[in-house]
């Protein structure tokens, strides 16, 4: 006759439970643990909104991508924006977008550049609309909407040459 002590009557059921329920937790869980896919971003276009003697108003289309099979929000997002090699505009912003699964959007930044410091030359060009070779850097604080993944930060640095629209 087999004889059970009063410990293994009490561990295997315990370790069936356990078992069983960290089972039963993983087939249930629908966000992944570990990292997130970095977003994407690209710029679609520049404008001048409103041309003055000292202030120049921007609005900067941005594309951004997210690979993501879950949401990310961007809660701050930190940004230069170069002209010609030049600083033309810089700030940060908070509580912005949210990008759904698999999805990209259409984000619209608007700017301000201040001419007080510039040279002229800047001045006549962004006026008469010439083309310009950008450059927009930054970082970007991330939050998915997923349990198992942690806020993160990325950056981004963006060159091209766009045309400069007027509204």
């Amino acid at each position: 006759m087999r004889r059970f002590s009063p410990f293994s009557l009490f561990l295997m059921p315990l370790l069936t439970f356990l078992l069983m329920a960290a089972l039963f937790l993983s087939a249930c869980k629908t966000t992944p643990v570990g990292r997130a896919v970095l977003p994407e971003f690209s710029i679609t276009e520049i404008a001048i909104l409103k041309a003055e003697l000292v202030n120049t108003r921007f609005r900067v289309n941005m594309r951004i991508n997210n690979p993501n099979h879950f949401p990310l929000e961007l809660s701050a997002f930190s940004y230069r924006l170069y002209g010609n090699d030049l600083l033309w505009a810089e700030g940060t912003e908070r509580n912005l977008f949210v990008i759904p699964a698999e999805s990209s959007i259409e984000a619209r930044l608007f700017l301000l550049m201040n001419f007080i410091d510039m040279d002229r030359n800047l001045l006549d060009q962004v006026i008469n609309l010439v083309d310009i070779n950008y450059r927009f850097t930054g970082d970007v604080q991330v939050s998915a909407a997923s349990g198992g993944i942690r806020d993160f930060r990325t950056v981004f640095d963006l060159s091209g040459f766009s045309r400069v629209l007027e509204e």
